[in-house]
């Protein structure tokens, strides 16, 4: 059996990054694990300026502990990666759409993502579903600065369909990461004990509301070794796997996409060699805080054969296959909505990945840059570029 990465899941930072660190250094008793994960409402607030552009209740504005990593008055002792929430500095993140490094050693992992880590596959995708933006696009900045941030910045950090796209697109997700739940996951596990929790769940729960539908779409395709999510300030566990359907899909879903789930009828034959069941473990932690449940540990098996493993240090690679998924829409924007598109041609239709450079999808460490000029660089990996070989 290959080595295993071990790595920490945060829930909701709401900017407390030192009391974070802390915590850590005490969970593992002074062994660090190979990499932090924040699952969103990270806070990335650089100075005042920045308050504006963060949707939360005036009384709760502060700056948090980011500025003293931002300049480097304190250090970040791992590899840290977040993907955003509700809550977020809006400002900083519109810099860097593609994501990168918000200061040195914490890596953002943009709108969505997908990045690879000693082989591996880890894919993200920011904020939170709302139906009435999921199909509009994003204001741009050139809007915001004319409109203002108070009228845009509730829904900023609404997924867009655009985001979500690219992972359907991804052939293999080993751990995923999402703010909000994927709307099935409740009641994948102790759904009673959930409810005595946070009763005033019951009615998302039961009108299938209680997160995104797409996600449950994209868990159910891709069935992740991993699911991480945040946003709803519980713990909670559940095991989701193909041989057994969710009660949720007793009913008809107009989320539906249309993919080849390979499911069969209970009394088809079975093949001669049967596979085992794919299964998801959906990991959900609690906001920071004492007397919370907002860390844990998991350990996902590396590749040690696969082009990014380093027995020295843990590097962090943009994955090409996401990059060639972007690429491609940006030629080929679909013309029919997610719930009705055939993923399985747009892969069919994508260009065949061959002899990929791993040293061109190396991320950058932050070393004074500007997020100016890490979206410059990111921009130009995204788009067509005759000189990168995807």
């Amino acid at each position: 059996m290959s080595p295993k990465l071990r790595i920490a899941v945060q829930g909701c930072a709401h900017g407390e990054l030192g009391q974070i660190y802390e915590s850590l250094n005490r969970f593992s008793r002074g062994q660090l694990p190979d990499l932090l994960i924040i699952l969103g409402d990270f806070q990335s607030l650089r100075s005042d300026e920045d308050l504006n552009s963060i949707s939360v209740p005036k009384k709760y504005a502060k700056l948090g502990d980011f500025p003293a990593y931002f300049r480097g008055e304190k250090e970040v002792p791992l590899p840290t990666i977040f993907i955003g929430g509700n809550h977020e500095c809006m400002q900083y993140l519109m810099e860097l759409p593609f994501g990168g490094y918000v200061a040195k050693n914490i890596y953002y992992m943009g709108f969505s993502g997908a990045i690879v880590v000693q082989g591996i596959r880890i894919s993200g995708l920011s904020g939170i579903f709302k139906r009435h933006d999921f199909y509009r696009s994003r204001p741009s900045m050139s809007q915001i600065e004319a409109d203002g941030w108070q009228t845009h910045v509730k829904s900023l950090y609404h997924v867009r369909e655009s985001d979500m796209i690219p992972l359907f697109m991804q052939s293999r997700i080993d751990v995923m990461l999402s703010h909000d739940w994927p709307v099935g996951a409740a009641r994948a596990g102790n759904l009673k004990l959930l409810l005595s929790k946070k009763p005033f769940f019951r009615q998302d729960v039961e009108n299938g509301k209680l997160g995104n539908p797409f996600s449950w779409q994209l868990l159910k395709l891709q069935f992740p070794a991993w699911w991480l999510s945040a946003h709803l300030h519980v713990y909670y566990k559940a095991t989701i796997s193909d041989n057994k359907r969710s009660r949720d899909d007793n009913h008809a879903n107009p989320d539906e996409i249309s993919l080849d789930l390979d499911d069969e009828p209970e009394d088809s034959v079975p093949s001669e060699k049967c596979e085992p069941p794919r299964r998801t473990n959906f990991l959900a932690l609690d906001k920071c805080g004492k007397g919370r449940r907002h860390m844990e540990i998991i350990e996902v098996e590396m590749d040690l054969k696969h082009p990014t493993y380093n027995s020295d240090r843990i590097d962090i690679y943009i994955d090409p296959e996401f990059v060639s998924s972007v690429r491609y829409l940006q030629s080929n924007p679909p013309n029919r909505g997610l719930g009705d598109l055939d993923v399985v041609k747009l892969l069919q239709n994508r260009p065949p990945m061959s002899n990929v450079d791993w040293s061109v999808f190396a991320t950058k460490p932050m070393n004074g840059q500007s997020a100016e000029e890490q979206t410059r660089q990111l921009g130009s990996l995204y788009k067509v570029n005759k000189d990168v070989n995807v």
